[in-house]
């Protein structure tokens, strides 16, 4: 009786990733989607330190990369972010089995360790040079830094963008 019903609890793969993905299904219900105007996210991350919001940035911007760059980040521990782990986050080894699962990411982010650190400071630039200064002195063998950071209207921008993506291999 308990092996039936846990057979009845099983999904399929793919109902798995049709609940995953159901954009890339013909015959899946469309579902409402939100979009934010751009001048709203722009007034948002311009006044987010204002709102002594850089917990939530750090957790936008560690979210973005995990859709984006890398699956695998685990959270800074500490004070606001990582006080004392110097980066805001990092990569978490993962058995090459469960790597291949992935279908978003760069495959080389499985087995290196990465070092990430966000920014939402005015002068982000001097933040930045402390951040990777004190990485590097953590001695922890970081392949890779990746620092995100946003831009205020007014400052020069990395690739003409407001959220700016840097990489760095050591």
């Amino acid at each position: 009786m308990a092996e039936k019903s846990s057979r009845e609890n099983l999904v399929s793969p793919s109902e798995f990733m049709r609940q995953l993905r159901p954009e890339y299904y013909s015959d899946t219900e469309d579902h409402t989607t939100y979009q934010l105007d751009s001048a709203t996210l722009e007034y948002h991350l311009d006044t987010i330190t204002a709102r002594n919001q850089t917990h939530e940035f750090e957790i936008f911007c560690r979210k973005l990369c995990e859709r984006t760059i890398c699956p695998h980040l685990k959270p800074a521990t500490g004070p606001e972010g990582g006080g004392d782990s110097k980066a805001d986050t990092e990569t978490v080894p993962v058995a090459e089995e469960v790597a291949i699962l992935n279908y978003v990411g760069e495959p080389s982010s499985s087995q290196e360790r990465w070092a990430f650190a966000f920014s939402a400071k005015k002068k982000w630039s001097e933040k930045v040079r402390n951040d990777v200064a004190g990485i590097i002195e953590t001695g922890r063998g970081y392949q890779k830094f990746i620092v995100l950071q946003h831009n205020s209207p007014g400052q020069k921008t990395v690739h003409g963008s407001k959220m700016s993506l840097a990489t760095s291999t050591v």
